[in-house]
């Protein structure tokens, strides 16, 4: 499916207003039946060395998995990404813990199912050290948010995000934000937001 797409070409400061929309959460459209591996590596763009280097504990609907190549996503279900996380239920979380034995119960195991190629929304969040490493990298491929989230952000730091933006466009075309919020907001549906760094060109 085609998203309209709202498209910011800003510097690189712009990224930390976008942070806290990438914690709590972004969806990424894949299609239904692939693996958690093959939607990391395929779907978010992200290697199969920062995998198996920084990503220690990967969530899907906040039970923990270990096999991220035979365990698949599927359709509105929460994906959730995280470095090591301290202390004993840390260790116990994270992919292949020793303890994982003692959380049994709420590990997410594989289940059949064939690739149906049905586009399916992944909601996404971002902790600790994977927010560091890959937000701004998310924001640069494009994550799809409900557009009424995007215009609350532009409302709550419009005129620090746009002080950073030489432009910005809506499906290729300028953008009067200014004008557009006095209108009032109540859009729920899915667009694409993505940055263009322009002092990383």
């Amino acid at each position: 499916m085609k998203y309209d797409t709202f498209l910011l070409k800003c510097s690189g400061s712009a990224t930390g207003y976008f942070m806290p929309e990438l914690q709590t959460g972004f969806s990424i459209s894949a299609k239904e039946g692939v693996t958690i591996y093959s939607f990391l590596t395929g779907y978010c763009g992200i290697s199969d060395e920062y995998i198996s280097g920084k990503v220690k504990t990967i969530m899907i609907d906040g039970g923990p998995v270990d096999d991220i190549f035979n365990t698949k996503i599927h359709d509105k279900g929460v994906c959730a990404l995280s470095g090591a996380m301290p202390g004993i239920v840390g260790a116990m979380m994270r992919i292949g813990s020793p303890y994982a034995a003692m959380r049994e119960s709420i590990t997410v195991k594989p289940e059949g199912g064939d690739e149906s190629g049905r586009e399916i929304l992944v909601d996404v969040k971002l902790f600790n050290v994977i927010l560091a490493d890959k937000g701004a990298d998310f924001l640069k491929r494009g994550i799809l948010l409900r557009e009424k989230r995007i215009f609350n952000l532009f409302i709550k730091h419009g005129n620090d995000i746009f002080s950073c933006c030489r432009e910005v466009l809506f499906n290729g075309k300028p953008v009067d934000f200014k004008k557009q919020l006095t209108d009032g907001v109540s859009m729920d549906r899915l667009v694409m937001l993505k940055l263009e760094m322009e002092d990383e060109r």
